[in-house]
């Protein structure tokens, strides 16, 4: 049986990887790339701003299926925005019903407008049904 009483908190991954929204889609492609992650998050501009993502999904469907230039199209034209932010207390069944409803597969988890970190689907996978060696 899984472990379905762990939080955001217990499995986010707290060094996240960030993008200006002014930046290509090639650099957001070479950082993910070098990050090993599937996406990233957009930092706000300031305090009354919001995160946004932009996600190998975006890069596919928005860029590469409509054969347009990665070096030219920035960030802020495919990016989702505002972003799906988590509070790091949610529980893991909540965040994956959250994933399925929305069809996104990551979220900030963001408490008091700060940033603690990132929970992605295979967080939930990894932490909740696999057992720990």
């Amino acid at each position: 049986m899984g472990n379905y009483n762990l939080r955001a908190r217990d499995i986010m991954h707290p060094e996240v990887a960030t993008i200006l929204d002014d930046a290509t889609v090639e650099e957001a492609a070479s950082i993910m790339r070098m990050e090993g992650v599937r996406s990233l998050l957009i930092v706000p501009h300031d305090k009354e701003d919001s995160y946004g993502m932009v996600s190998y999904a975006d890069i596919v469907s928005k860029i590469i299926a409509d054969g347009l230039d990665p070096k030219i199209v920035r960030v802020d034209e495919i990016m989702t925005k505002p972003a799906i932010t988590i509070p790091p207390t949610m529980e893991v069944k909540h965040i994956a019903r959250l994933f399925r409803q929305t069809k996104i597969g990551h979220a900030p988890v963001v408490d008091g407008g700060g940033l603690l970190g990132m929970v992605s689907m295979t967080d939930l996978i990894t932490e909740v049904i696999t057992e720990p060696a």
